[in-house]
């Protein structure tokens, strides 16, 4: 690996960062902060932009040839400069410990949704978080999400698109970054795809905040879009989406989840007047097929219980076939897309409920789309290769090819998803081993917490609910959960390839 080009190129992301922290600084003047924050704010950007600029010089490259070593370290250790960097305005405003912001940080660019900001939860020292959500300055929130922003379509896709010389070598950075087993691009350019794919993402999220405007004001509308285009679940509320306790607002922020969720490749053809297009891609189909089914199984495991719906906001619903359905939906869509906003206490409903949320939290979105999880499209390809492992025990000399919307899926990729699934799941069980020796962590805790982190979708259940968050954790397990993150977002496969002995000899 060359490693003066990664650096290099690792030093523009963070400026990059510092850029986006600095447009924090205006939104904190704007929405009546205090000077200091304002100041911090910007001081914090000028110190990140000024040590990337430094970096950046000081290892000045003359021409980049990106192979897939620089690829790969590239994409890990820009995110986790990105993470690292991004943690200071949390601590220097909110006076957090470095290791929370930096779960903060991670959870907001990983578009995780996992938290450690709820005043008043004793931690293990036996002192108390000094901020909660309510309590953080306005611009400081606004970071927050905007980390998730910019997380959900990629930090280096992004760069890929505003950032020229990235374009050199940049099919190795795309590859590395966009999700799902296979990484489609628009045009032979990857810098011109990125700026289309940044363009819907654009182009949704303003969508999106026009259509809350008229129940919430446009700092929250636009912060609560963040947290949906991108599938993160950072909230303005302590209590998520159900604190504002309104279906119009639930029926947009699920409408626009499930989109985020999908192909953003199908959405830009579909604004190109092909609709038809999601309907001829398999993996929506399947996609819409496993939202409406999970729906329909949570509705009627809460009708059949009868238990009242206890709302993040602390009221408690009966369970008619409305509220049923309506709650239902929002949480079957926002765990299936790894978005992580809550309106209800669903780690309190039936079991049937729980275990099927916790199913849908392996399952993720779309290859393509912002959401985490393992991808729909990996199950099917997985299910395709059992029924035709199975058929081939029984007639030897049939063909035994996996097709995917109509065309023949390469050995070489069905290897790789199969390789995928074992990695997950190994990685997945190691972790909730590890979680559960932490003090304070209960079988259901360690496990919901490493698939909710691995997963990136943030709440899980009992004791990091909808209505907990991870502030009462060890700080070694909100670092290994933070690592989850890491490796749940890049798909495994990039992070793991840097740390083989292997990746550094020459």
């Amino acid at each position: 690996m060359n490693t003066r080009q990664v650096v290099n190129v690792v030093a523009a992301l963070v400026v990059v960062i510092g850029l986006a922290i600095l447009s924090s600084a205006p939104v904190a003047y704007l929405m009546g902060d205090s000077p200091d924050v304002v100041w911090e704010l910007a001081l914090c950007a000028v110190m990140t932009m000024a040590g990337g600029v430094a970096v950046f010089i000081a290892s000045k490259v003359e021409k980049y040839a990106l192979g897939p070593r620089e690829g790969f370290g590239i994409v890990t250790f820009g995110w986790l400069a990105a993470a690292a960097v991004g943690a200071i305005p949390f601590v220097v405003i909110a006076d957090m410990q470095y290791y929370d912001a930096f779960f903060e940080t991670m959870s907001g660019f990983t578009t995780t949704g996992a938290s450690v900001l709820d005043k008043g939860l004793p931690l293990l020292n036996g002192k108390s978080l000094s901020r909660g959500i309510a309590d953080l300055p306005k611009g400081l929130l606004f970071w927050r999400s905007l980390t998730h922003w910019l997380g959900g379509m990629g930090i280096v896709v992004l760069s890929l698109a505003i950032i020229p010389f990235l374009g050199i070598g940049g099919q190795q950075l795309y590859n590395a970054e966009v999700p799902g087993p296979t990484s489609d691009q628009l045009t032979p350019r990857i810098a011109n795809s990125a700026k289309i794919l940044w363009g819907v993402y654009i182009l949704l999220s303003i969508a999106e905040t026009l259509l809350l405007l008229p129940s919430m004001n446009l700092f929250d509308a636009w912060c609560h879009t963040c947290g949906t285009m991108a599938t993160g679940g950072f909230s303005t509320l302590q209590a998520s989406v159900g604190g504002y306790d309104n279906l119009y607002v639930d029926t947009i922020i699920t409408i626009f989840m499930f989109l985020a969720g999908g192909n953003f490749i199908l959405h830009f053809r579909a604004l190109r007047g092909k609709p038809l297009a999601y309907f001829n891609d398999e993996e929506f189909v399947w996609y819409l097929g496993i939202t409406l089914a999970a729906i329909a199984g949570v509705v009627f495991s809460l009708t059949l219980a009868g238990r009242p719906i206890h709302t993040t906001s602390g009221a408690e619903i009966a369970p008619t076939l409305f509220h049923s359905i309506r709650y239902a939906s929002f949480q079957v869509v926002s765990i299936l897309t790894t978005t992580g906003f809550c309106t209800a206490d669903f780690a309190i409903w039936p079991a049937f409920a729980c275990l099927s949320l916790l199913i849908l939290m392996f399952i993720g979105g779309c290859g393509g789309s912002t959401g985490g999880g393992m991808k729909v499209s990996r199950f099917i390809l997985a299910l395709k290769y059992g029924v035709a492992r199975v058929r081939r025990t029984l007639f030897p000399n049939e063909l035994s090819n996996v097709h995917l919307n109509s065309r023949r899926v390469d050995p070489d990729t069905l290897h790789k998803v199969m390789g995928f699934f074992f990695l997950f799941v190994s990685i997945f069980v190691l972790f909730a081993l590890i979680m559960s020796l932490f003090p304070g962590v209960d079988f259901t805790t360690a496990v919901s917490s490493s698939i909710a982190c691995l997963g990136n979708i943030g709440p899980g259940l009992a004791k990091v609910g909808a209505t907990c968050t991870y502030a009462w954790l060890h700080p070694a397990a909100k670092i290994l959960l933070s690592i989850a993150m890491l490796l749940g977002r890049l798909e495994i496969y990039t992070v793991i390839v840097v740390l083989l002995p292997t990746f550094w000899r020459k």
